[in-house]
């Protein structure tokens, strides 16, 4: 068993999710996690199967209050959002939120970073002249912007171009423009308090062999004095702790002698690597 026991990063039928909160909650409890995160995808006014409809906002927040207190005293159950850079509502009414960037925009629409592989590679021909590195730049430049404006609790899956890029190879991940584009974008997120998010959902769906994000972005993240917090970014109640030994043994490689979770009695807690 993993030390995290804990997911800030889990999604429900309510938006792109395979299961619904009470059976995710349930898992959770009998795999001993001291809390659980629910961060459905935010509404957004565009692709309506990935996030909550707008319409049933009240009822995703009525659904996880109730689970909060059923598990009371027991297992400490958050409401969240996964708050898009696109998304059309704030986060006021929820005691987390994860920023990510999923989208890019193009003329009258939108085009998924994590979509898929035909429809990235349509976007960089179009609008990138073929360019796979300035895609990844646009990505970036726009995730840095977010977050260093809104200073989130949580940096989600922050090197996700790398999903399509392990398919298309549109860029070289090892060369030196890359990571210093991707270092560059980093940096001055540390500066703002934000959890950079460890993310095994990458591994659980077959996409990738490491988390989100890549080893020499976690160790530059340690250097400047960040915090990580390990997540599934669970779809399917199967992956609700999937690769969390893999993902505690990385950070341990890179120094880390803890991470952060959501807590049972505090809403961040640290908790021991090495225990």
């Amino acid at each position: 068993m993993s030390l995290t026991l804990s997911s800030a990063h889990v999604h429900t039928t309510f938006c792109d999710g395979k299961t619904p909160a009470p059976e995710m909650a349930k898992a959770a409890f009998e795999k001993g996690f001291v809390s659980l995160g629910f961060s459905s995808h935010a509404p957004q006014d565009f692709d309506p199967p990935c996030c909550v409809d707008p319409q049933q906002e009240p009822a995703y927040q009525a659904q996880i209050h109730a689970l909060q207190k059923e598990y009371q005293g027991r297992m400490t159950v958050y409401l969240g959002l996964e708050r898009d850079y696109y998304a059309c509502v704030s986060a006021k009414d929820y005691d987390f939120y994860i920023a990510s960037v999923h989208y890019l925009k193009v003329p009258g629409d939108y085009s998924a970073v994590d979509g898929s592989a035909e429809d990235v590679q349509a976007y960089v021909d179009a609008h990138c002249g073929g360019d796979g590195l300035l895609w990844a730049r646009r990505y970036f430049d726009l995730l840095r912007d977010y977050v260093t404006a809104d200073r989130p609790p949580i940096i989600g899956h922050f090197d996700l171009v790398r999903k399509n890029n392990a398919r298309l190879h549109l860029y070289d991940e090892d060369s030196a423009v890359y990571r210093n584009l991707a270092l560059d974008a980093l940096r001055p997120m540390a500066e703002t308090g934000a959890l950079l998010e460890v993310n095994t959902g990458g591994m659980a769906r077959g996409y990738l062999p490491t988390p989100y994000p890549a080893a020499f972005l976690l160790k530059e993240w340690k250097a400047w004095g960040g915090e990580v917090t390990v997540t599934s970014d669970c779809h399917n109640v199967k992956f609700l702790d999937a690769y969390y030994n893999e993902a505690e043994a990385l950070l341990r490689s890179l120094g880390y002698d803890h991470a952060v979770r959501l807590g049972k009695t505090e809403k961040w807690e640290r908790y021991a690597l090495n225990a």
